[in-house]
């Protein structure tokens, strides 16, 4: 699940990249861009090992739809790295890494429950379980088997009532005695 993090984080990147390009030394923009377009292609590895897992599952002709989106964002990853390598840092590059998010974000919305028919139990039994596996790590989270706890947070600020910390209190009351021993006739 870490390749949609690190694509993401490379869009802002290439974006203050961009923003900063005015300010740069062409040769520094150019350097700068070509350490993006690295770290492109290891994401684009990232993805392509999970092509790969995916490839492995004893069931993996079930999972036809997620291996054309994984093999599309590989593709547009790809483009990434002509782009920046050019240097490209602008409009463009920009626009191919949102449509990699993009379809990022829909190979991780697929259907958990789904993974086919056959067996006694619906959907098969743990075919797309198996597949999460190996689509986990396209996604925010990078453990595949985290648990979220729900915990207790208490309230840190906006507290109801009128009690002030005693520093405060001490101030305010000597601020409301001058008052009133001035309006006093």
């Amino acid at each position: 699940m870490k390749a949609l993090r690190d694509e993401m984080k490379l869009r802002d990147e290439t974006r203050e990249l961009e923003n900063a390009k005015a300010a740069l030394a062409p040769t520094e923009h150019q350097h700068r861009a070509l350490k993006l377009s690295g770290e492109q292609s290891r994401i684009g590895i990232t993805v392509q090992s999970a092509m790969e897992e995916i490839y492995r599952l004893p069931n993996a002709e079930k999972f036809g739809k997620e291996v054309k989106l994984l093999t599309a964002v590989r593709h547009v990853m790809d483009e990434v790295v002509g782009l920046l390598d050019q240097p490209e840092t602008g409009d463009p590059t920009v626009a191919a890494e949102t449509e990699a998010i993009e379809l990022l974000l829909q190979t991780k919305r697929q259907n958990p429950n789904g993974g086919g028919g056959g067996g006694g139990g619906p959907g098969g039994g743990g075919g797309a379980a198996s597949t999460q596996v190996a689509l986990s790590e396209i996604g925010p989270g990078g453990e595949a088997n985290a648990v979220q706890e729900k915990r207790q947070v208490g309230q840190s600020t906006g507290r109801a009532g009128k009690e002030f910390p005693a520093e405060f209190q001490k101030g305010l009351d000597a601020y409301f005695n001058n008052l009133e021993k001035d309006a006093a006739p």
